[in-house]
């Protein structure tokens, strides 16, 4: 209940932040809104103010603007007809200021939202700074059960004071020794008292080349945060962060639509399904990686939005610079179809991303 609470606030607010740029960017240039909606599906309050009317709609997801000349109108006779006025009178500039106020929002929030993350906790710099969370020690947090850590007696809790030879080892180093010895030799503090445990490894022979897994969950011992800075500062370093990653991010949509329309499991987006597990995750360990999932959330809505499908911020953008270029344009009805064409293919990778998912679960 509470992830699903933490999902419906974070989304709803990041598409009303995206609306409400849209709106006030039409306003900006002239362009009336003939309504804003708070949510979507039926109307169930409505208020006429400033020249728009204020909405709320029946199911709380989101929001929407209702801007005039957006599309082609049935007149009179009910036939299809390109707008005279409204958004289809305004120029090139002006078109595109009102269509990239939602992606301009959005990345603001991002910004806003993660330079309050790594104030909170600096730990987040690790990522945003690539200043690395110095630790030491090692640390069996938790045992598989039925693992070989299991069968050797180790249980949570146990602190590793050598291995091998090597003293107070960290988590990597355990993990390469583990990997790559042919022996173990641990000696581990468990409350206050020293155990010594050798053993041939792997404990079994290996079926397969996999390397051997020892089956515990690792944590360092003791670590050390990178500075703290002010809110001031979070805000320069979050905005250097996601203008940096910007390219990849990129790149990452466009690999992600590529390798999910081929059947393949893309490893750089997640689905509906990813999400609520992420969402999960996060309300369970706290506040504050939560609001970072929002950040990247609002990030990601801000990237997507500006990629040049129709039916997105980006694909509008890219047919208003067409009908600048040509000097006319399309026939009405026609940028309708492409943007339906465009809605349709986003469903479909939404569903196909969704089953791939799902088939990951039932494969465990």
């Amino acid at each position: 209940m509470l992830t699903a609470l933490t999902i419906l606030i974070i989304l709803t607010v990041s598409v009303l932040v995206h609306e409400l740029a849209h709106y006030l960017n039409a306003r900006s240039v002239g362009l009336p809104v003939r309504a804003f909606s708070v949510g979507m599906g039926p109307i169930i309050w409505r208020k006429q103010w400033r020249g728009t009317e204020w909405r709320i709609s029946l199911i709380p997801l989101g929001g929407y603007v209702d801007l005039p000349g957006l599309a082609a109108e049935p007149n009179e006779q009910g036939e299809l007809q390109y707008p005279a006025g409204g958004f289809a009178a305004k120029n090139l500039a002006q078109k595109l200021w009102i269509l990239v106020g939602g992606v301009i929002a959005n990345s603001i929030l991002a910004v806003l939202l993660l330079a309050l993350t790594i104030t909170l906790n600096p730990n987040y710099r690790s990522l945003t700074a690539n200043i690395p969370v110095s630790e030491t020690g090692t640390v069996f947090a938790d045992v598989i059960e039925g693992s070989a850590a299991e069968a050797l007696g180790i249980e949570a809790g146990d602190i590793v004071l050598q291995m091998n030879g090597v003293d107070n080892p960290g988590r990597n180093e355990l993990s390469q020794l583990v990997r790559e010895s042919s022996r173990l030799e641990l000696k581990l503090e468990r409350n206050g008292a020293v155990i010594n445990i050798a053993t041939p490894w792997p404990l079994a022979p290996q079926a397969t080349t996999d390397r051997p897994m020892l089956g515990v969950t690792l944590a360092p011992l003791e670590f050390e945060s990178p500075p703290a800075i002010s809110y001031g500062q979070a805000l320069v370093e979050s905005t250097t962060f996601f203008v940096r990653i910007v390219p990849e991010s990129v790149r990452g949509f466009v690999r992600g639509f590529g390798q999910t329309f081929a059947g393949q499991r893309s490893e750089e987006i997640v689905g509906p399904v990813g999400i609520v597990g992420l969402f999960n995750q996060a309300t369970k360990a706290g506040i504050v990686p939560v609001i970072f999932l929002a950040a990247i959330i609002n990030f990601s809505l801000a990237i997507f939005n500006l990629l040049p499908i129709p039916s997105l911020d980006g694909g509008r953008m890219l047919l208003a610079t067409i009908v600048a270029i040509r000097g006319r344009p399309f026939k009405p009805g026609q940028e309708e179809f492409i943007h339906f064409l465009g809605f349709v293919t986003i469903m479909a990778f939404i569903i196909l991303m969704t089953f791939s998912e799902i088939g990951d679960l039932f494969r465990g």
